[in-house]
């Protein structure tokens, strides 16, 4: 990390890209498919990036447990603290292996969500690179290996000093992003879209076509489902054809994107057919809506995705694609 910050020293004015080395310290069982290599490979490949690339690398403080209460219960914290300290394998739920400094990784994952947020705030753009991913957790639920929900912690960061701000949040991570959706279903200030695999066959079994939002927020969810097996082509034209529903309903502020990579074709658990262009050209039309409506204010999360080899090609690839575009903008 040290390098990479050598390498890429902090510019207000750049694309800002976030991590944390004790994101790596969080381990769950040998077998388990999020690991600390995933995020490791991937700031080893960054160190390949031109230095001529526009952007900016930092390791942020650590959250602390009274920020993450922006979106978490308490006692949610608590318990989590305790579990790691008493050295229990799970907490929660038997896919959230712990270990003892887990809870060290969540609050450094945080710091990292947390500095993108006042990013964004400030009118910048970047990418939080971060583990254990977020986009399954509720206010007091650990789930699908998430503890903490960093997209959710950044909207909540933002609105402190921005209440009236509108959010665009995009989740093309091939599981659907049940904690954010949870979180937000009663809210009409984010509009909630995720493309994922179909619900009857893929976990968490949720993010249905029907389920649109509730109360004031009903018609600002937007839950897009394909079958297993799907082709990267056909992922795309969806990804495309609904990214604009959200039009007439919010004019967001800001877009902020729940990052996975595992319907890749590659991805161990097979479960869809994108490549690399697809996620590039997914990436390519955020950047147009962000600045079309958001004055380019676009925040990336890391989340899911398993393939070590195509996390350490393609994540760097999106960084300087999102860098260069930021620099035209500019």
């Amino acid at each position: 990390m040290k390098e990479l910050i050598n390498k890429f020293p902090y510019k207000k004015e750049l694309f800002q890209v976030f991590s944390h080395l004790d994101c790596l310290l969080h381990e769950g069982r040998e077998e388990h498919p999020e690991t600390p290599i995933r995020l490791a490979a991937i700031l080893e490949a960054c160190k390949e990036i031109d230095p001529l690339v526009p952007l900016s690398f930092s390791s942020p403080e650590p959250a602390t447990m009274s920020q993450l209460e922006l979106v978490h219960d308490k006692f949610y914290l608590m318990g989590m603290e305790a579990s790691c300290m008493k050295m229990r394998s799970t907490y929660m739920s038997e896919d959230n292996h712990i270990c003892m400094d887990s809870y060290t990784s969540v609050l450094a994952a945080g710091g990292s969500a947390l500095a993108l947020a006042d990013t964004l705030a400030n009118g910048g753009s970047g990418f939080a690179l971060i583990r254990p991913p977020g986009h399954h957790a509720g206010k007091n639920i650990a789930e699908g290996f998430c503890f903490i929900n960093h997209v959710s912690l950044a909207v909540e960061r933002i609105r402190q000093t921005q209440p009236e701000a509108e959010f665009l949040v995009v989740d093309f991570d091939v599981h659907h992003g049940n904690g954010i959706d949870s979180i937000y279903r009663n809210c009409p200030q984010v509009y909630y879209f995720s493309l994922h695999g179909s619900p009857q066959h893929i976990y968490p079994n949720t993010g249905h076509k029907h389920e649109i939002g509730h109360g004031d927020g009903e018609g600002y969810t937007c839950n897009i489902t394909l079958p297993l097996g799907t082709s990267g082509d056909v992922w795309l034209d969806q990804f495309k054809e609904h990214l604009y529903q959200f039009e007439g309903k919010i004019k967001p502020d800001y877009v902020l994107v729940s990052a996975g990579f595992d319907a890749h074709k590659e991805d161990p658990y097979g479960l869809m057919g994108v490549d690399d262009h697809h996620y590039l050209e997914a990436v390519k039309a955020l950047q147009e809506v962000a600045d079309k409506y958001s004055e380019g204010r676009l925040g990336l999360f890391l989340e899911g995705g398993y393939s070590v080899e195509v996390l350490e090609r393609l994540v760097p690839k999106i960084i300087e694609q999102l860098a260069l575009f930021k620099s035209q903008r500019a």
